[in-house]
């Protein structure tokens, strides 16, 4: 993204003008200028190629889980409400019917996006049992970072950045972060996963990070490089990061530390072969996203990053 322009697509799953997901995205975008389209897809079964999706999203339908049918009113109604949140960009709406994720990622194709944004419940109210029937194959398979927000919160105040063990990762993972929370500027934690095993840290259990950082002072490790990177990087815009440290396997701390209560959103950016493949796919990762209650942001690279 430019000095302070933003483009940003935004699936909107349904065409409603209280909608959370759309109130997150505007607080993280606070103070930018660029564009934010919305695409609203009405969804016909028929046209969904893969089973497994035309089934739950039947049957999410018959739990009263069906999109309203587009209405243009609605629509521009939607449009004015963003344009009041983010008045510095130019917002513009568009709808089409068929296989929300074909339609999805077309649009990704046809046009350059620095951010996809997603509502993973239903109608964008919570409903813990419900991701929705096609959150989980965009995320697989959009090529620009993707935030899906979840739950009830209406503003991104605490993040949880995971920071990579290697320096190219890293750097475009917090690169691309300092750039996106410019203006926004929330509450930056860094967290530093270690491995178990290590002598050094013997009686030290995951998420007594006070200890932990007591335990590493002076103790020199290729991931505390990483963090000075990272806190560097932040500290160039003019944002702070704390850091937090925990033990064991890096998915498993992940999650658990994001279930801590204190963060709004959690970023991350998978290594290649995917470490994080468990959690993102298939049934696990069904149940994984239900069970966090909190907004996650998927990096991938990108031309710019």
């Amino acid at each position: 993204m430019e000095e302070n322009e933003v483009s940003v697509l935004h699936h909107l799953q349904a065409a409603v003008e209280d909608n959370l997901a759309l109130k997150f995205l505007g607080s993280i975008l606070q103070g930018r200028s660029g564009k934010v389209d919305l695409l609203y897809v009405e969804e016909v079964l028929g046209e969904i190629a893969d089973e497994k999706r035309r089934k739950l999203a039947q049957e999410q339908q018959e739990q009263g889980q069906k999109p309203a049918p587009r209405e243009e009113d609605t629509l521009t109604r939607v449009e004015e409400k963003v344009k009041q949140f983010l008045p510095e960009c130019i917002v513009s709406t568009s709808s089409v019917a068929g296989d929300p994720v074909e339609e999805v990622l077309d649009q990704l194709e046809r046009k350059s996006y620095d951010l996809l944004s997603l509502e993973a419940y239903g109608r964008g109210g919570f409903r813990k049992n419900i991701l929705g029937a096609h959150v989980n194959k965009i995320v697989q398979e959009s090529l620009v970072p993707t935030l899906v927000h979840k739950g009830e919160l209406a503003a991104c105040k605490r993040v949880l950045v995971h920071v990579p063990n290697d320096r190219g990762r890293c750097t475009r993972l917090i690169t691309y972060l300092a750039d996106l929370f410019r203006a926004s500027r929330p509450t930056i934690t860094f967290l530093v996963i270690l491995p178990e095993s290590q002598e050094k840290f013997e009686g030290y259990i995951s998420g007594e990070e006070e200890r932990l950082l007591e335990s590493i002072d002076n103790y020199d490790r290729e991931e505390f490089k990483y963090l000075d990177i990272a806190r560097e990087i932040m500290a160039e815009r003019g944002i702070k990061g704390e850091a937090r440290g925990r033990i064991g396997q890096v998915p498993e701390e992940i999650l658990a530390e994001a279930k801590e209560g204190r963060y709004d959103l959690m970023a991350f950016f998978p290594e290649e072969p995917n470490i994080l493949t468990s959690l993102w796919s298939g049934d696990e990762s069904l149940k994984t996203m239900r069970d966090i209650d909190i907004s996650f942001l998927k990096f991938v690279g990108t031309d710019r990053y």
